[in-house]
């Protein structure tokens, strides 16, 4: 399942046009690529700021279910993750470090660090929610 969640994140920006698409919402196609990129990172360093165990374990818990048994996730879209450093790059900066976060993520052995809402997650489900982490604010793409 970690494959094909990666694999269909890699196809679904591969088949970006970045000079023919614009980001409708908030936030430019560079700074919605880093914000994905820094998603993927923290899972493998560790979010800078995590809601309570409690929250972890119950509210998020549940969300991340209902998104995985949907098949989609929904979540304000102009919101950076907690501590997440906002900058603007440019869509070719920013889908560069994603593909690069993402490729270290296929790779990565390591002990993944707990979601700072959903809580522990086994590397096959962080792998899904990065793909629905993306799907999500891609809506926001559209066709010039």
């Amino acid at each position: 399942m970690t494959h094909d969640a990666l694999d269909t994140a890699f196809r679904r920006l591969d088949g970006l046009n970045l000079s023919a698409i614009q980001s409708s919402g908030d936030w430019g196609l560079g700074r919605m690529f880093s914000h994905f990129a820094q998603g993927v990172e923290f899972s493998m360093s560790g979010y800078p700021e995590e809601k309570p165990r409690l929250f972890q374990m119950t509210a998020g818990k549940l969300a991340f279910t209902i998104f995985k048994l949907r098949g989609r996730m929904s979540h304000g879209l102009d919101e950076p993750i907690p501590g997440e450093v906002i900058g603007d790059v440019s869509a070719e900066e920013g889908l560069q470090r994603l593909w690069l976060s993402l490729d270290q993520f296929r790779k990565f052995d390591g002990a993944l660090r707990p979601h700072f809402a959903f809580g522990p997650l086994p590397k096959e489900h962080f792998a899904v929610a990065h793909l629905m982490h993306i799907e999500n604010h891609l809506e926001q793409v559209r066709v010039e």
